[in-house]
């Protein structure tokens, strides 16, 4: 689904006079269904703004404030898988310097901003991963940008959210720690849904310029959270399969978004 390209956490979903994005499904996305899940389950940090009790103590939570460096690095974040997801040539990229980036899982071989592009973020963070054979049911070498997305997009209806957990170091190099979740409303490759909360934790490393484009990203995770949880629903027939097809993506990533 496409939108006007408008949304409070993403920047470059419009164009400037006189340029013209090749959108891959041909507009600016829209984020309305993963936006919502994020706002409503992001974990909340500790400010002066607002207060609960618990535990006969009073702690007081917002989100991260507006400029903060960690609002700057969840945005930035953000743009920059909705970039690799949504357009399709490297000349239209706002977030990244393409001749430099590389993109490195779990301490395996770097990928370039091509070849990212090409089998698409969600095959770009499971292709080098460290699985073990009890959870290759997902190959990502087998897969294709298109398939790879419309999985995860069946599997997570309202979108995989995305959030900063705490940044510990500012440009040049930028270390963070994350959250992706989303549920487990929709069928993979195979499998009926749980309904249950898939969630995994990670530590990301960026490696920007003066501009703040991205040259070089790191993550570092555990692929079994988040594909263990999509097959412990029962294995379905091929008929109830065809039956269970998604709509489309809302918006829904491998980081975000």
């Amino acid at each position: 689904m496409v939108g006007s390209g408008g949304d409070k956490y993403r920047s470059f979903l419009a164009d400037k006079e006189g340029h013209e994005t090749q959108w891959r499904h041909g507009g600016p996305p829209q984020y309305d269904l993963v936006n919502k899940l994020f706002e409503q389950e992001r974990t909340k940090v500790m400010s002066e703004a607002g207060s609960v009790a618990r535990f006969g103590l009073v702690w007081k939570f917002s989100v991260w404030g507006e400029g903060s460096l960690e609002e700057v690095v969840q945005n930035a974040v953000k743009s920059w898988e909705m970039e690799f997801s949504h357009k399709t040539r490297l000349g239209d990229f706002k977030t990244i310097d393409p001749q430099k980036f590389k993109l490195l899982v779990n301490g395996k071989k770097g990928i370039s901003a091509e070849e990212t592009l090409k089998i698409g973020s969600y095959n770009a963070l499971l292709k080098n991963s460290n699985l073990g054979k009890e959870l290759q049911l997902y190959r990502a070498e087998e897969e294709s940008f298109e398939s790879s997305h419309e999985a995860f997009a069946s599997a997570f209806p309202r979108g995989f959210a995305w959030e900063v957990i705490s940044v510990f170091s500012g440009p040049p190099v930028i270390v963070f720690k994350f959250r992706h979740w989303g549920h487990f409303e929709g069928t993979f490759k195979g499998h009926s849904p749980t309904g249950e909360a898939v969630e995994l934790f990670g530590l990301g490393v960026l490696k920007v310029d003066e501009n703040l484009k991205v040259e070089e990203v790191e993550v570092y995770y555990d692929p079994a959270d988040l594909i263990g949880g999509l097959f412990k629903g029962e294995s379905l027939s091929s008929d109830a399969q065809t039956s269970q097809v998604s709509g489309p993506s809302q918006g829904s990533c491998p980081f975000s978004m």
